[in-house]
């Protein structure tokens, strides 16, 4: 894939998680036309990292429902291992100290280059916060609308973004580290694929009656 392929194809991602997994804007923001935001570069981080491996979203979906089976988790996560999705959407990130890490200013340069999308520093903690604007809310839409290949992404983004509504990014950064090969991934070192663990961890759910 060369580099402007890869570009679109990142900044078509962040773009859905944006849109489809941020908040809804509240309260004194430096943005005010912002119509999404995503409070902090790690949880956006967390939130691309299960878009990129949905093996790992669907072991969170599976950690999830051992805790809790009234929210249909297992039957999202056992389409996700019924699929090649885990084979085919993989696009592995490197362990970065602390979790899976990317930098985002690429992928993220033609949003804000069309006025799609701003990245703002909090004055005070320094925090990236990411707001997504009008026009990139009515591109998101469009694009979704019109091409098929990117309806994924707005079902995924969508479905991630009801899972992470209310949790912050150390919070998500502690649902991925449940997983011993995330939490064991060396530095810089690609996370693997969990695929065929998941897999496994599905026949056996449902063999127990999930």
């Amino acid at each position: 894939m060369d580099e402007i392929t890869r570009q679109y194809r990142d900044a078509l991602r962040l773009l859905f998680i944006l849109a489809r997994a941020g908040d809804e804007p509240t309260g004194n923001l430096p943005v005010t036309e912002a119509v999404r935001v995503v409070w902090s570069e790690k949880k956006l981080q967390k939130m691309d990292f299960w878009v990129r491996n949905p093996d790992h979203f669907a072991y969170a979906l599976l950690e999830a429902h051992s805790e809790d089976g009234t929210y249909g988790y297992f039957s999202i996560a056992a389409s996700i291992g019924d699929s090649e999705e885990p084979e085919i959407r993989r696009d592995a990130m490197l362990k970065y100290l602390y979790g899976a890490y990317e930098p985002l200013d690429t992928a993220l340069a033609p949003l804000v280059s069309f006025g799609l999308a701003r990245m703002v520093r909090d004055k005070e903690s320094r925090q990236r916060m990411y707001f997504l604007l009008p026009a990139g809310l009515a591109v998101a839409d469009k694009i979704a609308k019109e091409l098929p290949e990117a309806r994924w992404y707005e079902d995924r983004t969508t479905l991630i973004g009801a899972f992470c509504k209310g949790k912050s990014g150390d919070e998500l950064a502690r649902w991925q580290y449940r997983n011993p090969s995330y939490s064991g991934a060396k530095h810089l070192e690609p996370i693997g694929s969990i695929a065929e663990e998941v897999r496994r961890r599905i026949d056996e759910l449902a063999a127990q009656g999930a």
